[in-house]
């Protein structure tokens, strides 16, 4: 029922073997939300050309330039690493960016740290490895991330990392210094932001914290850090 009201896909519907309607969105049918910010939604769908569930990012029409998005999308897919998530199309319907992408079955790293506290230094070292080489590649196709963040590194129950959600802005604890100053993103700031998930999967904490964007900005400009061995 959420989805059959969900005013984000195409106005196109499905009847599906029971008589429920299910939403499309182009040639995919949307059956779950599995996610919602302001950039947008996420659906669990599946793609009938190729009988295989995915997961369906649609932006919002205000996000960014609908020809940027798409260029971006199109870097992406020609990045074929492990620990990046692979998209597998991209298309604009209603004014709006979809990208439809792998599925990924697992939990991000920040609802693992929230339910069983830290990881050991051993085990962030590992990740972090992973991690930075999943970096490089999207770096290396000249692309910037701009949200790099516990909540966007998916582990599947085999253990394998996935960086995911691209291009959806910067997340305040995790933004460089520059950033907080009106800044644009850069590797440089991905790079910073690498450094703050690292330091929060062994502590659980942030090296500046604020309650607000202005305190954060303040922080930085007063040289506020908490280092990882006073913690």
């Amino acid at each position: 029922d959420e989805i059959a009201h969900s005013p984000a896909p195409s106005a196109v519907l499905h009847t599906a073997a029971t008589g429920q309607a299910i939403p499309r969105w182009g040639h995919l049918l949307l059956l779950e939300t599995i996610g919602e910010g302001s950039f947008g939604e996420v659906y669990r769908a599946r793609d009938p050309w190729l009988d295989r569930h995915v997961a369906l990012k649609l932006l919002k029409p205000d996000v960014a330039a609908p020809a940027r998005l798409m260029a971006e999308a199109q870097a992406l897919a020609r990045i074929h690493h492990p620990n990046v998530v692979t998209v597998h199309g991209a298309d604009i319907r209603d004014g709006r960016v979809g990208l439809w992408m792998e599925l990924v079955r697992g939990r991000t790293l920040a609802a693992i740290v929230a339910s069983e506290g830290p990881f050991s230094a051993a085990e962030a070292a590992v990740m972090g490895q992973e991690l930075c080489r999943a970096v490089a590649a999207v770096h290396a196709a000249g692309l910037v991330h701009r949200d790099i963040k516990a909540q966007n590194v998916m582990r599947e129950s085999g253990g394998r990392l996935v960086l995911m959600d691209f291009g959806a802005g910067h997340t305040p604890l995790y933004a460089a210094p520059e950033l907080t100053h009106g800044g644009e993103p850069t590797v440089a700031t991905d790079i910073y932001a690498l450094g703050v998930l690292l330091y929060y999967l062994v502590v659980g904490k942030y090296p500046v914290v604020g309650s607000s964007r202005e305190e954060l900005k303040q922080a930085h400009t007063r040289g506020e850090r908490r280092r990882l061995r006073d913690v």
